[in-house]
């Protein structure tokens, strides 16, 4: 062979180990990046779990918690509605057991100072007082009666049924 061809082949020779060289070189190099790479999201992950913080259960908490806290947002508004309502019904009732009782006492009173001078008049022409008192007690049972009918109307038409009451004498 001749000193040329082989410095040709030398040098071909040298090429070849340092494309070796370079092509180990670059092997390494991706082989540590990805294992790095693997080791930091691993890494990453584990502390996550490790301190609570899992994403797939939040996910699915959210999830079910949005169902919950809208299926909960249509009861809580349907029951602060029929609240309402039960507060707005119980205050109308009110009103109108006030009016009623108001002139129930307007009756008795009047009622009461008649059967007085009616009763003055009858004690003098029987001489006894049982018959003032059985009318003023017939007169106050009947506005009783009559107060209590009025009741049940009024708390029939505001009230729904399962708030309806019923007076008993």
């Amino acid at each position: 062979m001749s000193p040329e061809r082989r410095a040709a082949r030398a040098l071909a020779g040298e090429r070849r180990q340092a494309m070796r060289r370079r092509a180990s070189r670059i092997r390494r190099w991706v082989t540590g990046s990805t294992a790095a790479l693997f080791v930091a999201a691993f890494l990453g992950v584990y502390v996550q779990l490790a301190s609570g913080h899992d994403p797939a259960l939040d996910a699915a908490a959210k999830r079910s918690s949005q169902k919950t806290l809208s299926a909960n947002t249509s009861r809580s508004k349907s029951a602060s509605e029929a609240a309402k309502r039960r507060k707005e019904e119980a205050a109308a009732k009110r009103a109108a057991e006030k009016a009623s009782s108001e002139s129930a006492k307007t009756e008795e009173s009047s009622g009461t100072s008649e059967e007085s001078t009616s009763g003055t008049s009858e004690q003098s022409s029987s001489g006894t007082s049982e018959e003032s008192s059985l009318g003023a007690g017939e007169e106050s049972t009947s506005s009783t009666s009559e107060q209590s009918s009025s009741e049940e109307s009024s708390s029939s038409e505001s009230s729904s049924p399962s708030t309806v009451r019923t007076s008993q004498s």
